[in-house]
């Protein structure tokens, strides 16, 4: 999986493997066994490729299938935006369905509060880890 991944990161950015060489200062064979399973990645040079290509370090070894940092995903503004549209939606629709079947008041306030509760458990995740950052 992670020769894959490697090889996949740097194709779907066009890039040479004499391009992630440089970066690593490395020769372009060296990079090239890399990505044949050949030679195994130190730890600091798979952190060095996980922050170019802005991907988690799990996601380079098939750990997980999500390619970004959690950090990077608890940081962005628009997920919060996103959620409020939906808690915003669901308090609005009187005609909202799941699965071809009218939701009712209870249903609804129930995801209202599901939602808001997540809202606030991924502030406080964000928080913590923005702290941790800046303490780095």
């Amino acid at each position: 999986m992670f020769v894959k991944r490697l090889r996949q990161l740097r194709e779907d950015r066009g890039l040479k493997q004499k391009d992630i060489a440089k970066l690593l200062n490395i020769t372009t064979s060296a990079y090239g066994y890399y990505e044949q399973g050949k030679r195994n990645l130190d730890m600091n040079t798979l952190k060095t490729l996980s922050d170019y290509y802005n991907v988690s370090t799990d996601y380079m070894l098939g750990r997980t299938d999500i390619p970004l940092p959690i950090e990077t995903f608890l940081q962005d503004k628009q997920v919060d935006e996103k959620l409020n549209d939906i808690i915003e939606e669901i308090s609005n629709s009187k005609d909202l369905k799941y699965n071809n079947r009218q939701l009712n008041t209870q249903t609804r306030n129930f995801l209202i509060k599901m939602l808001t509760n997540t809202c606030d458990i991924a502030g406080e995740i964000n928080s913590i880890v923005s702290d941790n950052s800046k303490n780095k």
